[in-house]
């Protein structure tokens, strides 16, 4: 039994308390971050931005996108829609005596509008010219109609569209004109804008059909002196257009349209 704090009894020697051993520290104990650690966080938050911006810039892009195909696509579906109108209604005049004479051989109407320096016709392909009375622009008075179209002086019956450049334009009534024989260096409005909307085509081809009403036999090209012929015609356009600033933006548009007024007329 130890009584005077000396070792018991059958021990060699005394030994000292032996220190204690400091404990490992965790991060959660303030140990910070290597370079090593460092530089593979910073990496992979690199990455992950890198990818959020990215992202970001797609997004917007194709937004951009859109809003240019929409726009080209806007611009040019309203110049087809005026083209398409205006075809369908060549050839039209008001139904009066007064605008539409007989003829005294055959008993055919002559419609001014159907005459042949006044019907549809292309020019190089891209330009367009017709004509019909426009009464959707002035009440028909019939006693003051003319077959020489005369009271229309100062109106205009005579229509176009073409392409000029990479802008699509319509015939004015600045300087009127009379014939559709040509297309007229006249002034032109442009109904697209060239600084959005770049055209890269526009094509007019006109198909007709003849039909001999007099000679079954015979067609058109054949046809009698005095046969009565009945023309249909039929216009085919084409439009093509892309973005002024990107050019991957591209529109087509095409249109068969019937003319609704039929050319009734004589063989000669």
């Amino acid at each position: 039994m130890q009584l005077d704090g000396r070792p018991p009894l059958g021990t060699n020697c005394w030994q000292a308390p032996q220190p204690a051993q400091p404990r490992s520290l965790g991060r959660s104990g303030g140990r910070g971050f290597t370079l090593v650690e460092l530089m593979i966080g910073i990496l992979v938050g690199t990455i992950v931005i890198a990818a959020v911006i990215a992202l970001y810039i797609s997004a917007i892009r194709g937004a951009i996108a859109v809003t240019q195909e929409t726009r080209v696509t806007q611009e040019t579906r309203i110049a087809m829609d005026l083209i398409v109108n205006d075809v369908r209604r060549a050839g039209y005049a008001f139904p009066h005596p007064n605008r539409i004479d007989e003829d005294s051989d055959t008993g055919l109407p002559l419609n001014p509008f159907m005459s042949t320096d006044l019907n549809v016709d292309t020019h190089g392909g891209s330009c367009l010219m017709l004509s019909y009375d426009p009464t959707f622009g002035y009440p028909p008075d019939p006693s003051g109609m003319s077959r020489d179209l005369s009271d229309l002086t100062g109106i205009q019956y005579v229509f176009g569209y073409r392409l000029n450049g990479d802008t699509i334009q319509l015939l004015t009534n600045e300087s009127p004109t009379t014939s559709t024989d040509s297309c007229p260096d006249r002034p032109w409005a442009s109904l697209t804008d060239s600084n959005t909307t770049s055209v890269t085509k526009l094509a007019f081809e006109v198909e007709t059909f003849c039909l001999n009403t007099t000679d079954e036999t015979a067609d058109c090209g054949t046809a009698s002196s005095g046969d009565v012929l009945i023309e249909k015609r039929r216009v085919n356009i084409t439009l093509e257009a892309e973005h002024a600033q990107n050019p991957a933006t591209h529109v087509q548009l095409e249109e068969s349209v019937a003319v609704r007024n039929d050319r009734v007329y004589a063989a000669e």
